[in-house]
């Protein structure tokens, strides 16, 4: 040890008194790092000096655990205050960084709280009715030609005997579908979803009545209207005992007012009638409601808890078996209320998913945002750590443990994070009303709610954790001597971590991309499918009561029109997947049974739909002499494999029925699934719908007021009705829509954070890499060549982490794809395309940050050397 080793520390004590003015705390590690530098020089021996340098860092330990006692917080309060200022003024320090940092964590936390207000919304379906936890779903599983089929619709027996089928079934209820049906009162007449229910239905679902009581429903000449609709007609007088004519055909009085039911239920309707009234006026529910085969309706079932349902199941499962014949082996099931909207899917009699595969993707897109954003953080965080290398070595040198470092630098993570959290809140309520808009649905944050803070402060401690863990553990694992020293790299190895959490970050971004690609795709693909009726030009129209009475006179009035090519008359819409129904033929001398789609139409059905005849005729006036005459779908001739269909006969609930024609395949129900059996009948003397084809013309609106006149001067209704058939089809693409529409939301948003956490990388390595560049370009280099320097480093990050995400995007987006039936491939061009957006994207990005420096004057940046 030289002579210098021994001399007192006086520059330990100098230092020690700055450190204590905590406004200059990093500076004084610049000069504790400058005045080494300056005893170093002139001594002009490394070892001494080093000597040197560890008195002077142990007398500033000692001297400095003396000064604590005196001057550093004592109080856990007091350290966390430090902590706190600590990390406001690295913020304020450095600007730019911190905003990247803050917007970057805000804008991943309003997506994740975006996605989370929708799938919120999707779980809480029917969660408002008082039972739903104990109310179940009567369900038939058919075992058709080997698959076996899952349907809703049930037959009024088994709601008859259900109950005395087993003991621990409280009640039963039976409801119909939801039709539109016009109300009138006084001069106003509009159309509402009315549906038809037991008397058990108000005391089972616990429907919340603002007027009348559960038993409002026993006069079967009563209807219960929701506030609104109550107050259109009513406006604010009394509506108890009113009047209202439904489908213009009968009066109902007005028993009681029920609350309007939220969006987030599966049952949607504006009135409630009783099904006693409804089978007064239905010929099709008085003919064949007690048939063991009419499948029309919803069954529902109270089980009270406590009572295991698989044992329910097991007891009721063959009620209808006797009713059918052998080897059909039809079983009943339940599915319980809170399913119904998520697990809607059945494959082979057993649930396989639905909507609430979407909730778990965008669940995990969410979850995929959010961590974008913290590794933009750990990145941004890490790349610094220069800055406070120095820091930490000074805070080790005068006595702190890693743990205590740890702890500051989670601390100041926590903090960022609930400046973000704040943003983020911000950011979701200016977009609250677009995001509306866009997933159809009323959103909104409930700050009341104590849950809604629990959540909040669950987000930012577990943003705050996964993006700060890193950066405190690895801040924390700095030498004292070695940071003090200017090395703060110690070989290559640092910066794994970061090429690893950039990789991960690009991953995830092109997994978004590529899955944003092939939902695109696999929506047009569907909506490109054939559809085997022409959409175009085509009214659908709810009959009622005054329609089917003067239907020949209208019909001949409108064809007298120019504007009208063709009118016909059906049982349920064109794109409905009409009624089940079991069809027996003779197949080689051993009659076979399948269930098929039973459509019902009158004449010109296939001249207004749209809909090629493949084989023989339509159903004309001129020609049909009865009502036994059946039209078969392709799908249906092709399972019954008859080569000569015409004139074939067929067994409809015991009845034999000829094949007059056979039609192009007509898509029905989901557009996602494959066509099915269909047979389309003659009707009897129920109609619901009346369709309309009007000729090609430039003048729709013309059209549609020639029509209107034709049916004011034959109806009552005060309002002209109608749907185009192109517009109703369009809704079943609602969801999969929905998704798409999310997918491209969040894929943007994905592709935005990791832009911006390139951005803040390419700026502080163009930062850190100045010198370094003025060196190249004194040199020789060009502004081309060190922007292809810098950009190397980004780019073969980009294509590895390529080469990660593309096969890992196909397995998961093939498994997506396999929930539809009509399906797409994959295209192969879009990794491809993914990766070139990508490179673009991050060479753009890289581009823009490294010119300043590769174009800046190398004199400058060299002079101070």
């Amino acid at each position: 040890m030289n002579k210098e080793s021994s001399q007192p520390p006086k520059l330990g004590i100098w230092l020690l008194r700055k450190v204590y003015d905590e406004d200059r705390f990093d500076e004084v590690a610049g000069d504790l790092q400058e005045m080494y530098i300056d005893r170093l020089r002139p001594s002009g021996k490394r070892i001494a000096s080093l000597y040197y340098f560890k008195d002077v860092i142990l007398s500033f330990r000692n001297i400095g655990l003396k000064r604590k006692k005196q001057t550093m917080p004592t109080s856990r309060r007091g350290l966390f205050n430090n902590y706190l200022k600590i990390g406001l003024r690295s913020l304020v320090r450095n600007k730019s960084y911190s905003f990247i940092n803050i917007f970057g964590l805000a804008v991943g936390i309003a997506s994740g709280i975006l996605i989370l207000l929708w799938v919120q919304f999707e779980y809480s379906y029917d969660r408002f009715f008082p039972r739903h936890d104990y109310i179940y779903q009567l369900k038939l599983n058919v075992n058709n030609n080997g698959i076996v089929a899952t349907e809703d619709n049930m037959c009024l027996p088994v709601y008859m005997t259900l109950r005395n089928a087993d003991s621990r079934i409280k009640t039963t209820c039976i409801t119909t579908p939801t039709y539109g049906r016009s109300l009138k009162y006084k001069n106003k007449d509009v159309e509402k979803e009315v549906m038809a229910v037991s008397t058990e239905f108000l005391e089972m679902f616990g429907i919340h009545l603002v007027v009348g009581t559960t038993h409002s429903l026993d006069d079967p000449h009563s209807i219960l209207l929701s506030e609104s609709t109550a107050r259109e007609f009513f406006g604010d007088s009394d509506p108890i005992n009113q009047l209202i004519k439904i489908n213009h055909d009968w009066d109902l009085k007005v028993t009681g007012i029920f609350k309007d039911l939220p969006e987030n239920s599966t049952f949607w309707f504006h009135a409630l009638i009783p099904i006693s009234a409804d089978a007064k006026t239905d010929q099709w529910l008085a003919l064949y409601g007690n048939h063991w085969d009419s499948y029309a309706w919803g069954i529902y079932a109270e089980i009270p808890p406590g009572n295991p349902i698989d044992q329910v199941i097991a007891n009721i499962k063959d009620m209808i078996k006797p009713h059918f014949d052998d080897g059909y082996n039809p079983e009943l099931t339940l599915q319980a209320m809170d399913r119904w909207h998520l697990h809607g899917t059945f494959v082979n009699g057993e649930e396989a998913g639905g909507k609430i595969e979407y909730v778990r993707l965008f669940t995990w897109i969410g979850v995929l945002t959010l961590l974008i954003a913290c590794i933009n953080y750990m990145n941004l965080s890490t790349a610094r750590s220069e800055k406070r290398a120095k820091e930490v070595g000074i805070r080790k040198s005068i006595g702190s443990h890693r743990s205590e470092l740890v702890v500051q630098f989670l601390l100041e993570s926590f903090f960022v994070t609930g400046i973000a959290f704040a943003i983020a809140i911000l950011l979701v309520k200016l977009s609250l009303p677009a995001y509306d808009s866009l997933v159809g649905n009323r959103l909104d944050l409930d700050f009341g709610s104590p849950g809604f803070w629990l959540l909040g402060a669950a987000l930012i401690v577990i943003t705050g954790l996964v993006a700060g863990c890193y950066p405190a553990f690895y801040f924390s694992s700095f030498l004292p001597v070695k940071v003090l020293k200017g090395k703060v790299q110690i070989g290559k190895n640092t910066m794994l971590p970061r090429k690893v959490l950039v990789t991960t970050q690009y991953v995830f971004a092109i997994f978004l991309v590529i899955g944003m690609i092939v939902i695109y795709q696999q929506i047009q693909h569907v909506k490109s499918r054939a559809l085997g009726y022409q959409q175009e030009n085509l009214l659908m129209i709810a009959c009622n009561e005054e329609i089917e009475k003067n239907y020949r006179a209208m019909k001949n009035e409108l064809l007298k029109t120019a504007v009208v090519a063709g009118v016909t008359l059906t049982g349920q819409p064109i794109d409905h997947d009409g009624w089940n129904e079991f069809v027996e033929w003779n197949r080689n001398g051993t009659y076979e049974k399948a269930i098929f789609i039973r459509c019902m139409a009158e004449y010109d059905y296939t001249k207004t739909l749209g809909i090629k005849i493949l084989e023989g005729r339509d159903f004309s006036e001129e020609i049909t002499s009865d009502s036994t005459e059946v039209l078969m779908n392709q799908t249906a001739i092709r399972l019954m494999g008859f080569k000569d269909p015409i004139g074939q006969t067929v067994k409809i609930r015991g009845r034999e029925r000829t094949i007059v024609g056979v039609i192009e395949d007509v898509l029905m129900g989901s557009p996602f699934d494959p066509i099915k059996p269909a047979f389309v009948a003659m009707l009897g003397d129920a109609h619901l719908h009346i369709n309309i084809r009007l000729s090609k013309t430039s003048d729709l609106p013309g059209s549609l007021t020639k029509v209107e006149a034709v049916f004011k001067k034959f109806t009552s209704a005060n309002e002209f009705g109608y749907q185009f058939a192109d517009e109703r089809f369009a809704d079943k693409f609602r969801t999969i829509e929905l998704i798409g529409k999310l997918a491209n939301l969040f894929a943007f948003l994905a592709i935005f954070l990791t832009g911006l956490g390139v951005f803040g990388l390419a700026a502080y390595t163009a930062e850190q890499r100045t010198k370094e560049m003025a060196i190249r370009k004194v040199l020789g280099a060009t502004a081309r060549n060190l922007i292809v320097l810098v950009s190397n480093y980004f780019t073969r990050i980009a294509l590895f982490a390529v080469v990660i995400a593309a096969p890992l995007s196909w397995w998961a987006l093939d498994k997506y794809l396999e929930n539809y039936s009509y399906r797409i491939s994959i295209p192969w061009w879009t990794i491809p395309l993914t990766s070139v957006v990508i490179l673009l994207i991050t060479l753009l990005i890289v581009t823009t940050q490294v010119m300043k420096a590769a174009l800046a004057n190398p004199v400058n940046s060299l002079k101070g050397e």
